[in-house]
């Protein structure tokens, strides 16, 4: 009789453990996510300010033709201009009038996640 509560004992003493083990990795992981979420949003930032303040090129608007395929418009110092980015060249298309360009300042705004997976769900239900 005693041997099996011992028997016992040990089985659920294990299994406690086991659960803790459970508890900590899952701890440990979420953890591990915050601090990759920081690190991202820390150096996305600096790269987004570095870039913006000390570059001569900046791209001011990009147009999706295909999946490999797209037209961009850069302004190199004081001129804009034109291109096609392909998958493997890129070719020049023309230089464009300053006075046509309409530049918008970007900001960087935190993502809502909330907002996507309250759209996706609407897109979602609304296919049902």
């Amino acid at each position: 009789m005693k041997a099996v509560i011992s028997m016992v004992w040990l089985i659920a003493s294990s299994d406690i453990q086991m659960i803790g083990r459970i508890i900590c990795l899952l701890l440990l992981f979420v953890f591990v996510l915050f601090l990759a979420y920081i690190a991202a949003r820390i150096t996305g930032s600096y790269q987004s300010n570095v870039m913006n303040k000390q570059s001569n090129i900046r791209i001011i608007e990009v147009m999706r033709i295909s999946t490999n395929k797209t037209i961009d418009i850069v302004k190199i110092g004081e001129r804009y201009l034109a291109i096609a980015v392909c998958k493997d060249n890129v070719t020049l298309l023309s230089e464009l009038d300053p006075s046509e360009i309409k530049e918008q300042e970007k900001t960087l705004e935190p993502i809502d996640f909330r907002q996507i997976l309250d759209k996706m769900k609407n897109e979602k239900s609304k296919k049902d």
